[in-house]
């Protein structure tokens, strides 16, 4: 208690409102990243190393760029889905433990300093305010999986009715007020067949007007990993459509238009990359889907550019099972108001491109040959690719599917979130 009160102590007196090193230089990257196990952070051309000898995953920014939280244990071995939390202040170049046994689905609010995190399905969070005390508060328990409102002033969280595999899934909002306190209120209630084994949700995505709610119904594992159900729902909790049952439960393969009602995501079941995965479209409040993927290839990660432009991670499509025989992706630039797609990475043989996110002025990517990894950026209207960080920990692969977020986090700022 007493290192807490210093702490709290410490921070109020050194924590004074400042502008976030990306505010001053908009054009100035940002990122966190794993490079040998260990945590890093790189801000325009300069790095840092910031752990030494840990194993550390999913490192994620506070929206005021000054916090970065992320898991560290042992070993892989250790960690699995669940680790240490900790936090780490860049300027005070400090390292915080928060709690132990937290799952990798942790969230930062998208306007403020707050986090919250899961631990054997009880949810918390943590306000860094240096108001607060810096001790994590209990908002609910028997949450299977969470996300932030639009607002930042609470969740909406995903608990089961009970505990059969066929329960229906009730979704609840949580309002927290200046103390902590939370207020829970009933939302919506997902009926599940008895034919249907239902694990849980995924995180929760808001269309850019907060009118509408993207998800995943998750089954069992086995399942889940070759095909899970998308759905939308208003904010109302009015209108609510299953629109695809063959999506993988990947978090980064389906988002929405920056400022337009566009659901872009990847289609197709069965668990292999290179075969049956297809972009798709779909505009509420119609349900009808818009496959833009060319016969004869598989598309992966993708990101928007703005309302009209979707870069995707695509290749030839085809089934192998050998290792060498699988395809890595280049991207693609696809433009949905004038149909029209175009190649603009060209990897060298056994490399990869990876879609990661897109800023005013640059698109950044990871590039791969499976054993090595890159960070490259380029301007956004004429390719130009530049190495930006090199020595990428190449994050976990399930079937082609990398797990990027586990060792790169690039900074969006706050309200950028989709």
């Amino acid at each position: 208690m007493l290192r807490t009160i210093l702490l709290f102590m410490i921070l109020f007196v050194h924590l004074s409102p400042i502008q976030p090193e990306a505010a001053k230089n908009p054009s100035q990257l940002k990122a966190a990243f794993v490079r040998n196990d260990d945590l890093w952070i790189k801000i325009g051309n300069k790095e840092r190393q910031i752990t030494t000898g840990e194993y550390v995953r999913y490192p994620k920014w506070s929206p005021d760029g000054q916090w970065i939280a992320y898991i560290k244990s042992k070993n892989a071995g250790d960690m699995v889905n669940n680790g240490d939390l900790w936090l780490f202040h860049i300027r005070l170049n400090k390292h915080i433990h928060i709690k132990s046994n937290v799952k990798n689905n942790f969230q930062w609010s998208h306007d403020q300093n707050k986090i919250g995190f899961l631990i054997n399905k009880s949810l918390y969070v943590l306000n860094t305010a240096p108001t607060h005390s810096f001790v994590p508060s209990l908002v609910a328990e028997q949450v299977d999986n969470f996300s932030w409102l639009p607002d930042g002033e609470g969740f909406i969280v995903a608990t089961r009715e009970n505990e059969h595999l066929h329960s229906n899934i009730i979704l609840s909002k949580i309002i927290i007020n200046d103390r902590d306190i939370p207020t829970k209120s009933h939302f919506f209630t997902i009926p599940i067949g008895n034919d249907e084994l239902i694990a849980g949700t995924s995180q929760f995505k808001w269309s850019h007007d907060s009118k509408w709610i993207s998800f995943l119904l998750v089954p069992t594992a086995s399942i889940s990993a070759d095909s899970n159900t998308l759905c939308l729902l208003t904010s109302d909790g009015k209108v609510f459509h299953r629109i695809d049952k063959e999506v993988l439960n990947e978090n980064d393969w389906f988002k929405w238009a920056p400022s337009s009602t566009i659901l872009g995501y990847i289609s197709g079941g069965g668990r292999e990359t290179t075969n049956n995965k297809k972009l798709t479209l779909v505009s509420p409040p119609s349900i009808q889907k818009k496959s833009i993927t060319p016969k004869g290839f598989a598309d992966r990660d993708l990101t928007w550019k703005n309302n009209n432009i979707i870069y995707v991670s695509r290749s030839e499509e085809k089934k192998s099972n050998n290792l060498e025989e699988k395809p890595l992706p280049n991207l693609y630039e696809v433009n949905i108001s004038t149909n029209t797609q175009k190649q603009i990475t060209f990897p060298l043989r056994k490399n990869g491109d990876f879609v990661i996110d897109v800023k005013p002025k640059q698109l950044v990517w990871i590039r791969t040959d499976r054993k090595n990894a890159d960070v490259l950026i380029s301007n956004i209207d004429q390719i130009n690719e530049e190495t930006w960080i090199k020595d990428l920990t190449v994050a976990n692969s399930y079937y082609e599917r990398w797990s990027w977020e586990e060792v790169f986090s690039l900074y969006n700022g706050a309200n950028l979130g989709n």
